[in-house]
């Protein structure tokens, strides 16, 4: 029989034998996005639908997952699946990651292999980049997906402004705090993160927020650094200090985290300011004079009332001597 063969999406048909028609697909990514915190899980999927282009008819002889860190050259290969051989690889890749395969047996087994690789506990050091990658006996060849270059992104953790000296009200907002007009306040801001974060200190007052105006009132600590979950992460601080007055009644402090000029978090504090301290001290002092005064008069009432009692008991005696005589 002639060779004959319809190629438009249907069936080949070749010596009597029915075959599948070349598989051209839509190239599927082989991850759901490129960025992923720390402590994360996922899966890096591999299989036909993740090839741009694939023009061979016949069956596949392996598939793989290769991986290229920052501090690599070039490509390894770190899981891969032969069914033919039946045989199942995987190197240098953590031991919490697990590692699925499926399909592949038969000669047309482009559309059921399949390598699935679920990173768990994803860690800054496995960033890097990533692509499948196919064998193909007849004609013997490989293709390759388009490397994904898998990013780690560390959260930012802001804690609540805090406030010295700290005097709460019961009943009141703990993000709050009532000290004396004239007292010097400082507000402290920490919050964890990547590198080239910046603390932004706002104000907020009768509905208007505005940057605080008095830069020399800031002070910004250098960032200390630290490795968590294979990441590089930094420690920030930054204080604002000022003398309280009765103008900053209710008003809002605000510190923004900032990265590449866009906020990240915000913190919010307010102040309430109580009486001067000079009147304070008045006021103590008044106190403690009409106290004074109190007591100076309790002790002549008992003066008089412990003399009058005295001349009632001696005014008896008296008249008996008289009578005697």
């Amino acid at each position: 029989m002639d060779v004959e063969c319809i190629q438009f999406g249907l069936i080949c048909i070749n010596d009597g034998w029915l075959r599948l028609p070349t598989y051209v697909s839509s190239q599927q990514p082989i991850v759901n996005q490129l960025e992923y915190p720390p402590g994360d899980t996922f899966n890096i999927t591999c299989d036909v639908s993740r090839f741009a282009d694939l023009r061979s008819a016949g069956e596949l002889l392996s598939i793989s997952l290769l991986r290229q860190l920052s501090t690599q050259t070039s490509f390894e290969n770190i899981a891969s699946y032969e069914p033919k051989a039946e045989k199942k690889m995987t190197t240098n890749i953590p031991i919490q990651w697990q590692v699925f395969y499926a399909g592949g047996e038969g000669i047309n087994n482009r559309n059921t292999i399949r390598l699935v690789v679920t990173v768990v506990d994803f860690q800054c050091a496995d960033a890097g980049l990533y692509q499948c990658q196919i064998f193909i006996p007849a004609p013997s060849h490989q293709a390759n997906t388009t490397p994904v270059n898998i990013t780690a992104k560390i959260g930012i953790t802001q804690k609540d402004i805090y406030m010295t000296p700290h005097k709460k009200i019961i009943g009141e907002d703990i993000h709050s705090s009532v000290n004396t007009v004239g007292v010097e306040i400082t507000l402290t801001c920490s919050f964890t993160g990547p590198a080239n974060l910046q603390a932004l200190w706002r104000r907020k007052k009768a509905g208007n927020e505005e940057n605080y105006p008095y830069a020399n009132n800031i002070k910004n600590s250098k960032p200390v650094f630290s490795v968590i979950s294979g990441c590089n992460t930094y420690d920030y601080t930054s204080e604002l200090k000022f003398t309280l007055e009765e103008k900053d009644n209710g008003t809002l402090y605000i510190c923004v985290v900032m990265e590449d000029n866009i906020e990240r978090s915000r913190k919010m504090f307010t102040s309430k300011p109580g009486s001067r301290p000079d009147s304070a001290g008045s006021n103590v002092g008044t106190r403690v004079f009409g106290l004074l005064v109190v007591l100076v008069i309790i002790v002549v009432l008992i003066y008089f009332f412990v003399i009058q009692k005295n001349k009632q008991i001696e005014s008896p005696e008296a008249s008996t001597s008289i009578q005697v005589r």
